[in-house]
């Protein structure tokens, strides 16, 4: 969007379906150089669509979760 030259990379994303949070790694994209903003073809997209409803994930992690209300923290 700002001009800036996309540089092909794998990034790690984050992808939040409802209360649901899935973590993708190695996936393709590009960077902008000039701003830093991240863009994934469709096709990847697309995959990640797929894994989410039919893959089988290669392992599991615990995510820490922490409410800023809860604790007192204005």
């Amino acid at each position: 969007v700002c001009g800036g030259e996309l540089r092909p990379t794998a990034i790690t994303h984050e992808e939040r379906r409802g209360t649901n949070f899935y973590l993708f790694q190695n996936v393709p994209a590009q960077v902008c150089s000039a701003c830093g903003e991240v863009w994934i073809e469709e096709a990847t997209l697309q995959k990640i669509d797929w894994l989410i409803r039919e893959g089988e994930p290669i392992r599991k992690v615990e995510t820490p979760v922490y409410d800023l209300a809860v604790a007192g923290v204005k």
